[in-house]
């Protein structure tokens, strides 16, 4: 099995030359996530008819929509690291015909299934916390619900490669593509958390950056609430200061992030590419060759 050293720098080779509409394509998804937010926000804060109305409008446009749309915009990433002609409308393919109610119902069944993964850990913590309230049980055994939560964390690494089977197989079928994905993923959990967790100190400098600058603005306020001064003012540079490098880094990982994923992707399922015009002429060589050995047997005869 490839290292991640390996699998990261394959997804930066297929990202060189590329840069320009990977980021593009990410800066696209942010505004049109946007302005579905805008068209029918969640708000679970107050409650009226209107607000059900759009809550139950935001929960339509995230299943028919907001599903699909980031299942394509996956998808372009494996397209870009497979090589293929690259255009925006790839990270739409997911609306297409054969992909759309498939990949819509793989999203649910693999939402239901880590539910169900996590109800021994609710139930667990519900328990312990009313056992720890009539003081029959202490409350320290929260632990095991916690530890507990690391079970539907693990089915839920299993299923990750779902989607990318259904782009592969077109007519496989969500239930299959969720069995698969638990069969290739087998062993291979770790492998793909450690990748992804290998990208978190890229964060580190803009995290810095703002909790320092937030400790500005804190010890700004414990000595003089009334009248900040200069301290709360340069807290709330180092805090802008660390969204726009927050930003900047965000711009250059997602794209580099989402090719690692399918880079790991293709580490466990290889693309296998048949030309058949080699096949052909690899057949009509065997050909060739044999007619030269038996006239070479008979002339030696």
């Amino acid at each position: 099995m490839k290292n991640i050293s390996l699998i990261k720098n394959e997804a930066r080779a297929a990202l060189k030359g590329h840069w320009g509409i990977a980021i593009g394509v990410f800066l696209l998804m942010l505004v049109i996530n946007g302005a579905l937010n805008m068209v029918a926000p969640f708000d679970a804060t107050t409650e009226s008819t209107g607000n059900t109305i759009l809550s139950f409008m935001s929960v339509l446009v995230t299943i028919f929509v907001s599903i699909p749309l980031t299942t394509g915009f996956q998808w372009f990433y494996l397209s870009l690291f497979d090589g293929e002609s690259l255009s925006v409308k790839k990270m739409f393919s997911a609306f297409g015909k054969g992909f759309y109610l498939k990949v819509i119902w793989a999203n649910i069944l693999v939402g239901i299934m880590v539910f169900i993964w996590t109800l021994p850990a609710v139930l667990i913590g519900i328990l312990v916390v009313i056992l720890g309230m009539t003081e029959v049980m202490s409350l320290w055994l929260l632990i095991i619900p916690i530890i507990l939560l690391i079970l539907p964390i693990m089915k839920a690494y299993s299923y990750t490669q779902t989607f990318f089977l259904i782009k592969d197989n077109p007519t496989l079928s969500a239930w299959d593509a969720i069995k698969t994905s638990k069969e290739i993923m087998s062993g291979k959990r770790m492998k793909l958390f450690l990748t992804e967790l290998s990208f978190i100190g890229w964060m580190i400098l803009p995290l810095v950056i703002g909790l320092y600058g937030g400790w500005l603005i804190l010890r700004a306020f414990i000595e003089n609430s009334a009248n900040p001064g200069i301290g709360f003012g340069i807290g709330i540079l180092f805090i802008g200061l660390a969204f726009f490098i927050g930003m900047i880094v965000c711009i250059y990982l997602a794209p580099y992030y989402q090719t690692t994923v399918a880079s790991f992707y293709r580490m466990l399922q290889p693309k296998e590419v048949i030309v058949e015009e080699v096949i052909i002429e690899n057949d009509s060589y065997v050909e060739e060759v044999s007619t030269l050995d038996n006239y070479t047997d008979e002339t030696n005869r």
